[in-house]
């Protein structure tokens, strides 16, 4: 059996589970994406890296049970592999990362060419320009709630403490901030890709 795709074919994640081989169609139809969405959600080239091999190694892995025929089912399927990962990265990755520095263990590192390369798909320099031309126009107030919340990782409680504001008003004032970036930040091109 070919691995080319043919006009007739509607999901190769289906066809993978009688036929292993047609999941390299999988891998290089969404590889490149999920690298990009993942990159732009972690700003680190080698998480997104790391996150997307794991987003196929379980796609292949769990690949009868998904009960799709199209490709976009396919897409969502492995987005939200991909968000599902991400989350737990987000949850845990602090703790992880402190447990590897602990005992010592050498990560392996991407050379300059392939973080530039990752970059360069997932359009970070133009995020993060996009972010900080939309963090300058929020309030000050806002500024400062967002960056103790977001950089800081201050919980509510302690933002209202250290800015002497009750938690209801911290809270306000990050969701607000919060929301004028996400506002700013869907604006630019790919950023919304496998959201839906």
């Amino acid at each position: 059996m070919s691995l080319r795709r043919t006009s007739g074919d509607s999901c190769d994640l289906a066809r993978s589970v009688t036929d292993p081989r047609a999941f390299e169609l999988v891998y290089d139809a969404y590889a490149t994406r999920v690298l990009a969405f993942l990159a732009r959600r972690t700003f680190d080239a080698e998480a997104a890296r790391d996150l997307t091999a794991e987003t196929f190694a379980q796609a292949y892995q769990g690949r009868r049970r998904f009960r799709g025929s199209t490709d976009d089912e396919t897409a969502a399927w492995l987005y939200g592999i991909a968000r599902n990962l991400l989350n737990r990265y987000i949850r845990t990755g602090v703790v992880e990362r402190k447990a590897v520095e602990r005992l010592g263990i050498r990560v392996p590192q991407l050379v300059e060419a392939d973080y530039e390369r990752i970059v360069q798909l997932a359009g970070l320099a133009d995020l993060r320009a996009v972010i900080a031309e939309e963090f300058s126009r929020l309030r000050p107030d806002q500024q400062t709630a967002v960056h103790l919340r977001v950089v800081e990782e201050l919980s509510y409680p302690e933002i209202a403490t250290r800015l002497a504001i009750s938690e209801q008003t911290a809270r306000a004032r990050v969701s607000r901030g919060l929301r004028q970036l996400v506002a700013g930040v869907e604006n630019v091109p790919g950023m919304k890709e496998g959201l839906t």
